[in-house]
């Protein structure tokens, strides 16, 4: 299967207006930020405030094949205009006849917050997880991309027509340059490992399709590690230092009979230190008469090892596709397609407090088109990357704040 979440004809230009749209239940605003994006999907900020896009790209002619549409772009704080942009390839298919090709391409992102940062945490105070103190820097930010699919997988599902040589891998780009290094082939490992693993998944495997991608660093000695979630494979994996991905949870696959499409699609790191991933369920949420909130976030032990099984956080969620944790230990995520298919347009954002995973509101409804990714800005509101399966340019960003 090429695609996690199928594309769909809805038009999202008209949400890029110039004036801000509050929401009186809530007292934020939602305001445009970006448009004429082709299919953007993560988001990141680095510690020096630039933000970072990921677009996946447009289709080509044909049924099926490769365009160089994709690209990660860098803006910097305040600017509309990116400062590079650093092209990928785009590999797309069509699986209904009646609607747009699906695309995928370079999907989510991360950045640490430091390294770069002209800011530091300052360790002795008893907030040190959200205050900060001023320092120089001149260290170059990195941040890190996931390129969806698998050149395997890719090659068997055209027949061998379409050959993909960066589906799968993660990227590390110069925040200066946008310069970008390979540094792992996570899809092709995920392929094998399902393939030697078929017995989880005996229709579907093998199988992957990277889509999450998360950074983390440990600010007692520094230490930088990386995790990706595999929405085809539905494995989380740690990429160690030479490329090879260490297998740290699988997460269950097993939805309402017939369908077992739980699809991991994003990782955020809580103020605990473990890892929390939400789910898409695609199906489950638009296609059994459920209504939707079948999507799950799963609490995972970074430092656990498969077959260590994780531990379910809290439920009732719709097609979760990015998530995160802000800087007073809230998490929030992305819902594609909240309120349904019928919904005009369909998407939302939800936030979750830490201690209370059963409190769950929402934000943004009619306001954000299939939502593809969210970031915490330096100013405290939260970036949305909206239009993220839509066809063409027609996606953009929003900012949600007060």
């Amino acid at each position: 299967m090429i695609l996690a979440a199928t594309t769909t004809a809805i038009a999202v230009a008209p949400f890029f207006g110039t004036a801000a749209v509050a929401h009186p239940a809530h007292s934020v605003s939602i305001t445009p930020v970006l448009g004429g994006l082709a299919a953007p999907r993560g988001i990141a900020f680095d510690g020096r405030g630039s933000m970072y896009v990921a677009e996946s790209g447009v289709a080509g002619d044909g049924p099926a094949g490769l365009t160089q549409t994709g690209k990660v772009s860098k803006y910097r704080w305040g600017s509309t205009t990116p400062s590079w942009s650093t092209p990928f390839s785009s590999v797309y298919a069509t699986e209904d006849p009646s609607a747009p090709p699906d695309v995928l391409g370079p999907e989510g992102l991360s950045a640490t917050s430091s390294r770069c940062s002209t800011h530091r945490r300052d360790d002795r105070s008893s907030h040190s997880r959200y205050r900060w103190h001023h320092r120089s820097h001149n260290k170059a930010c990195q941040v890190s991309m996931i390129m969806s699919e698998s050149t395997p997988g890719v090659a068997a599902a055209s027949g061998g027509a379409v050959n993909a040589p960066q589906a799968g891998h993660l990227y590390r780009l110069n925040g200066a340059t946008g310069a970008a290094t390979d540094k792992a082939d996570v899809g092709s490992q995920m392929y094998k490992w399902t393939g030697d693993n078929k017995a989880l998944f005996p229709d579907d495997f093998p199988d992957s399709n990277p889509y999450g991608v998360l950074v983390t660093q440990d600010h007692r000695n520094g230490r930088t590690r990386t995790f990706v979630a595999d929405a085809g494979a539905n494995t989380i994996s740690e990429v160690m230092r030479d490329g090879t991905a260490r297998i740290i949870a699988y997460i269950p696959n097993e939805t309402a009979a017939p369908f077992r499409d739980s699809t991991p699609t994003c990782i955020a790191q809580g103020p605990d230190g473990w890892l929390y991933v939400g789910t898409l369920h695609f199906v489950s949420n638009l296609f059994t008469g459920s209504g939707g909130n079948q999507s799950d976030v799963w609490r995972v032990n970074p430092n656990a090892n498969y077959p260590t099984a994780p531990q379910l956080w809290t439920s009732g969620l719709t097609t979760v596709t990015a998530c995160t944790f802000d800087r007073s230990g809230n998490f929030w995520a992305t819902e594609m397609f909240q309120g349904g298919l019928e919904a005009s347009p369909p998407g939302d954002i939800v936030k979750i407090p830490f201690r209370n995973p059963s409190s769950h509101t929402r934000i943004g409804a009619g306001q954000l088109a299939l939502p593809g990714g969210i970031a915490q800005g330096p100013d405290g509101a939260m970036y949305v990357t909206v239009g993220s399966s839509a066809p063409g340019v027609s996606g953009g960003v929003m900012r949600v704040g007060r």
